[in-house]
């Protein structure tokens, strides 16, 4: 499958398709201002910290996607980053999505269902912006992967690809990762080839994202709390269950992001009904299985749909568990839903096959109108921004002048009342992550835990948390365990539910009130840590070295030869 070549292409279609889907889906979120809901959390000046770099040895959560987000913070402002990194997503994603399509009207249906559709809209609604960003690249990464073989600009863009999605965090990188995998095994061919093609995948995955992995080997965290293995388990946001959810493109485990219509049986069977023609009129010929992009998306959905219900399978909850538990880094996979956006891109090259065969054979233009429509039909609810529960706000004066302090004073910060998440008056009481941890450079102690609704949590990471955590459910003195762990700044937020044990003892200190903020002062630091390692630069170094080699490839193709070619032929 590839774009045609004409006036207009496919890529361009899917462009401007993803930006129109795009405008329409994030609406309010598009206004000037921070966007601010559960994990998507922007900041002004992001500052370019040992934690956005990943060097400050705590467990890599948003590395390297902070640091993209701080150094394009250095010439535009934080807001208009987010904005262009939201709507960008789109944009790239529909061109992908476009490209898999020979016509127009399948880049057109192709882009819409990639840029409208249960995984992305659940996605936006708990804040994964990294996820929705680096997801955009997987088209890309499906073609590049499959034209390996063609030779220098094979190689060049597949390198490419898969060094951009590692940028936007663990789980763009694996997702991209995987997908090359399982595409270059459906290649086939010499053993030799086959071998080479693997390794050049996994060596450039593994390089691409040092910036995340090194730091989380080297952190030492403790095993996974078996906790997440239920919390983060797919849920069944439609009537079809579990693994009917995760075909219709959803089953999030957070159902605060569910999409009301589709938990109903009309516009679920409607969805569900919709799914079922695509993939039976897509797979039925023998085009299907010859193409190597078709070939590879039908593995790598299959795929991924089975590691999204994986928990729900007989006997898959215990042995995820256990994976999660007993292997370092295999947390990745309790959040399992992540992996079924390689099932939707099997729906998105399905669409494009069967919208592109309408079309060459001029059927009723009413097939290809529902065709392209039926997805944002059976989810309207995704439109201008979560049916307008999005929207953009400013910092307060008050948030912007402590944080500004702090960073002037540099010592590490507590931040109470204990609560992972916050509703502020100012930003609409939507909830939103605590937003200190990115308005300050140095070392922010906060509570890391998951508050689950029947009450239980799943542990962090952070073993400073864990011991306030303790300490205030015990009643022990919080204040000396602060100091003992070299904190010297205190900030309460007023406006936020303090309920008993949530907020320590702090009387005795010296404090002033700013706003809907009191900052307490512990006394100078006196503890002192370990100088750090200069081996924490080596994850970062690795990353470097791929974005460098990607871009030199990228430049060494479009003159015709790559630099090894140019390297040889100087020897001769």
């Amino acid at each position: 499958m590839s774009a045609q070549r004409g006036p207009v292409r496919p890529g361009v279609v899917g462009a401007l398709t993803g930006a129109l889907a795009g405008i329409a889906v994030l609406g309010p979120a598009l206004a000037p201002g921070y966007t601010l809901h559960y994990d998507l959390v922007f900041v002004p000046d992001l500052p370019l910290s040992a934690r956005t770099l990943g060097t400050d040895g705590s467990v890599p959560r948003a590395v390297p996607n902070d640091l993209v987000v701080a150094l394009l913070g250095t010439v535009l402002p934080g807001w208009v980053v987010q904005k262009l990194l939201l709507l960008g997503a789109f944009v790239v994603g529909g061109a992908g999505a476009g490209r898999l399509a020979r016509t127009v009207p399948g880049a057109v249906a192709a882009a819409v269902l990639w840029s409208w559709n249960p995984w992305l809209g659940e996605r936006l609604g708990i804040g994964h912006w990294g996820y929705v960003v680096g997801a955009a690249l997987l088209p890309w990464v499906l073609v590049a992967a499959t034209r390996v073989r063609s030779g220098p600009r094979g190689v060049a863009a597949l390198v490419a690809t898969l060094t951009t999605a590692s940028l936007w965090g663990s789980t763009p990188g694996v997702l991209a990762t995987l997908l090359a995998l399982v595409t270059v095994l459906c290649l086939g061919g010499p053993l030799r080839l086959l071998a080479r093609d693997l390794a050049l995948v996994a060596g450039v995955a593994l390089l691409a994202n040092a910036a995340w992995w090194w730091p989380f080997l080297r952190a030492a965290s403790r095993a996974a709390d078996p906790a997440g293995t239920s919390a983060f388990a797919a849920g069944a946001d439609t009537p079809f269950g579990i693994v009917g959810s995760l075909v219709l493109g959803g089953g999030l485990w957070h159902d605060r992001t569910w999409f009301v219509e589709r938990t109903g049986w009309p516009v679920a069977a409607l969805a569900m009904t919709a799914v079922l023609a695509l993939l039976v009129g897509a797979v039925r010929t023998r085009r299907w299985w010859r193409d190597p992009v078709t070939r590879a998306a039908s593995a790598a959905g299959v795929a991924g749909l089975g590691l999204g219900a994986i928990a729900a399978l007989p006997g898959g909850h215990g042995l995820l568990t256990w994976v999660v538990t007993s292997v370092p880094g295999a947390g990745l996979l309790r959040d399992g839903q992540k992996f079924a956006v390689l099932w939707v891109l099997l729906l998105t090259v399905a669409t494009a096959v069967v919208v592109d065969r309408l079309h060459e054979r001029r059927l009723p233009v009413v097939a290809l109108v529902v065709a392209v429509v039926w997805p944002v039909a059976t989810l309207p609810t995704l439109a201008w921004g979560h049916s307008g529960t999005w929207g953009s706000v400013d910092y307060p004066d008050d948030v912007r002048a402590v944080a500004a302090d702090l960073r002037a004073e540099g010592e590490p910060v507590a931040v109470f009342p204990w609560s992972t998440y916050r509703r502020y008056a100012w930003a609409d009481d939507r909830v939103v992550l605590d937003p200190w941890n990115r308005l300050l450079p140095q070392t922010v102690v906060g509570d890391d835990r998951l508050s689950l609704r029947q009450g239980e949590s799943v542990a962090g990471e952070d073993p400073t948390a864990a011991a306030v955590t303790t300490a205030l459910a015990e009643g022990g003195d919080v204040t000396d365990l602060l100091r003992r762990h070299g904190v010297r700044w205190v900030v309460v937020a007023t406006d936020q539910p303090a309920p008993a044990g949530s907020v320590p003892e702090l009387s005795g200190t010296s404090s002033r009130r700013v706003g809907d903020l009191v900052v307490h002062d512990l006394g100078p630091v006196t503890t002192s840590q370990a100088p750090p390692g200069s081996a924490r630069w080596l994850g970062l170094a690795g990353t470097g070295a791929a974005v460098v080699g990607s871009l030199l490839l990228l430049l060494g193709t479009r003159r015709g030869e790559t630099w090894p070619t140019r390297r040889r032929a100087r020897l001769k």
